[in-house]
């Protein structure tokens, strides 16, 4: 399994690029990195073409379509498309090392993808994700279709859906109020 850091949004509603946001005092990019190491065989970020400089000598993974976390995926399954990814977004700052060991050891292979089911929701989370081999096809069949969501792939599919232990592992950080609040907890 290779991991996936989603860094390639234009960060529009905080104003500023959420992966190089600090909260376990470096980068959330460099964070998450590290945090994915013991679990994966490599990890790359997905990011835009004018950001990899950002990430000195980090393996990245262009993405080229700025279609979203969609793009980040599939660019992803096409540098190698006989691995699992297990995808995580930037702006998640409560995942911590028992996230990852829970969602790894919960995986269920034989289905599309393993991942939890936000508490808020009751929907799958794409953004904190083990996708397996089998569903690029309907990441690109997606694609294709100029329809953008991973969401809607894991709404339709034979997933693994886990309940989450600590709900707080997967809010999202997404403007300078969430950035304030976070703080708090």
């Amino acid at each position: 399994m290779n991991g996936l850091i989603l860094v390639g949004g234009r960060s529009s509603r905080m104003g500023t690029d959420k992966s190089r946001l600090i909260y376990h005092d470096q980068p959330q990019w460099r964070y998450l990195h590290e945090l994915l190491k013991p679990f994966c065989r490599s990890v790359f970020l997905s990011c835009r073409d004018d950001q990899k400089e950002n990430f000195n000598d980090f393996p990245c993974l262009i993405d080229s379509r700025e279609i979203g976390p969609l793009g980040g995926i599939l660019s992803a399954f096409e540098h190698n498309a006989k691995q699992a990814w297990l995808v995580i977004a930037c702006d998640m700052p409560f995942v911590v090392q028992e996230t990852i060991a829970f969602l790894v050891r919960n995986r269920q292979p034989a289905q599309l993808a393993t991942t939890f089911q936000n508490p808020d929701t009751l929907l799958p989370e794409p953004l904190l994700t083990v996708w397996e081999p089998e569903s690029y096809e309907l990441v690109k069949e997606q694609f294709q279709q100029h329809r953008y969501s991973p969401l809607q792939i894991l709404k339709k599919k034979n997933i693994h859906l886990l309940t989450c232990p600590e709900p707080h592992w997967l809010q999202n950080v997404n403007t300078p109020q969430d950035l304030k609040n976070s703080h708090k907890q």
